[in-house]
C-alpha cells in the first residue's frame, strides 16, 4: 500500500460503557488515536420523497493494518462522525473500514 493514497487524517474513538451512582449504563466515546487514511464515499445520495425518510451515507476508510478497531467504534473525518460497521482485514498491508452516518434531508 502506497503512503501517497493515505491523504486524510481521521480520529478513532471506541465506545466505553460506564455506570453512574444509580447503576444506569451510559455509553461514551473514548479517543484512541489519530491516523492517516484513504477516504472513499461509497454512497452519498439524497432522495427527496414526500415522507422525507432518513438517508444513510456509507464511507470506506483504508488504513494501515490495525487489530484494535472493531464494530461500533467511531471515525471522525472532516468534523463528521461515522459509525464502524465492518472491518476487512483480509489483506496483509491494509484494513478497510466500512462506516455509515445517518444524515437527515437538508429540508424539513
Amino acid at each position: 500500500m502506497k503512503a501517497g493514497s493515505l491523504r486524510h487524517r481521521i480520529k478513532l474513538f471506541r465506545p466505553v460503557v460506564t455506570r453512574d451512582d444509580y447503576g444506569t449504563e451510559t455509553v461514551t466515546s473514548e479517543y484512541v488515536s489519530e491516523t492517516w487514511a484513504r477516504a472513499e464515499a461509497m454512497s452519498n445520495r439524497k432522495i427527496r420523497t414526500a415522507d422525507q425518510q432518513q438517508v444513510i451515507e456509507v464511507q470506506q476508510f483504508t488504513v494501515r493494518p490495525r487489530v484494535d478497531i472493531d464494530t461500533n467504534w467511531l471515525v471522525e473525518h472532516q468534523g463528521r462522525l461515522f459509525t464502524v460497521r465492518t472491518v476487512d482485514r483480509n489483506l496483509r498491508d491494509r484494513a478497510i473500514i466500512t462506516t455509515e452516518a445517518d444524515v437527515r434531508h437538508d429540508r424539513a
